[in-house]
């Protein structure tokens, strides 16, 4: 295998690797954050869906255009933005005031490694 072959690979598995991470744990903050806002057990079981799911769409949207040439739109990007916001807040929240750094920072390392791709 070549370099760039051996290097594109390592790339993508590590992306990959941080996403699992990045899902499990933000999902668990987010899922255990929205019944402290009055939400029953199953929205709370969809919000996180609906928040990373919208980081994963706008993701997917802007690798689309790129391989088109484009930069992609205002909209992916935005919703890009605004769903690694949310689910940054979201972490940052449900983290309390002794773990804040620590419960945001797999969905940061995960929005740092998809701009890597």
């Amino acid at each position: 295998m070549d370099t760039f072959r051996w290097s594109r690979w390592t790339t993508i598995r590590g992306v990959l690797l941080l996403a699992a991470i990045a899902v499990v744990v933000s999902y668990s903050h987010m899922y255990g954050l929205a019944p402290r806002h009055g939400e029953p057990a199953w929205r709370a079981a969809l919000f996180p869906l609906s928040v990373d799911g919208t980081v994963v769409a706008a993701s997917m949207t802007l690798l689309s255009d790129a391989r088109q040439g484009s930069r992609g739109g205002l909209l992916p990007w935005s919703l890009l933005i605004l769903g690694s916001v949310a689910s940054i807040a979201a972490n940052i929240a449900r983290g309390g005031r002794s773990h804040r750094v620590v419960a945001h920072h797999p969905r940061l390392a995960l929005v740092r490694a998809d701009r890597l791709l």
